[in-house]
């Protein structure tokens, strides 16, 4: 019969100490890989895969850069927005130590804003270069306008009479100043159908 050897104790602390490593790095690297594995990821889906087309009279799929070039540029466009948004909370939370649930929503007004902007100057697809070159500095002035008025307005109105409160008290008030705003959203633009 033969003898059952062993794993020695070295080398069971060995592999012990390189499964703690594996962990250390997945832990801190995991994350990062997996957000860079998504735009790999969907930029060859959208390569392979192409979009929905016609050539020579019949439908089939297209497979070039414009898909992919869309979503980039949307990519970009949209994490530009959320960055901005992200910064807000930051600076409004390093400065006066709160959470202001109406920050996102103060956003949606100014976006709502400049929608009606750009209706009222009756600027759309059909607009001339010169047209979007005024008309987007004036939308973009307004909306940071009535941006910055409202949330100078909250804060007068809302946060500060509170300062010597308990914590619970202006978040409670950031929670209904975010109500107050989604329904003026409602109110202006209407839900979605």
């Amino acid at each position: 019969m033969e003898a059952r050897s062993l794993p020695s104790k070295s080398a069971t602390s060995l592999a012990r100490k390189v499964l703690l490593e594996i962990r250390r790095a997945a832990g801190r690297w995991g994350l990062v890989a997996l957000l860079l594995a998504f735009p790999i990821y969907f930029a060859v889906h959208d390569l392979t895969t192409g979009y929905p087309g016609f050539a020579n009279g019949h439908a089939t799929r297209i497979h070039d850069l414009t898909y992919l070039g869309t979503n980039i540029v949307q990519g970009i466009s949209n994490g530009a927005i959320w960055a901005l948004i992200a910064i807000g909370y930051t600076l409004v939370y390093g400065i006066i130590e709160l959470i202001n649930f109406a920050h996102g929503d103060v956003f949606m007004i100014g976006s709502f804003t400049g929608v009606s902007i750009w209706s009222t100057l009756g600027i759309g697809l059909a607009t001339s270069t010169l047209g979007l070159v005024v008309g987007l500095p004036v939308a973009l002035l307004v909306c940071m306008v009535v941006c910055g008025a409202l949330n100078v307005l909250i804060e007068r109105v809302g946060y500060r009479p509170l300062r010597g409160a308990p914590r619970l008290a202006p978040l409670i008030t950031a929670v209904g100043f975010s109500f107050i705003l989604q329904n003026v959203g409602l109110l202006w633009r209407g839900g979605s159908p």
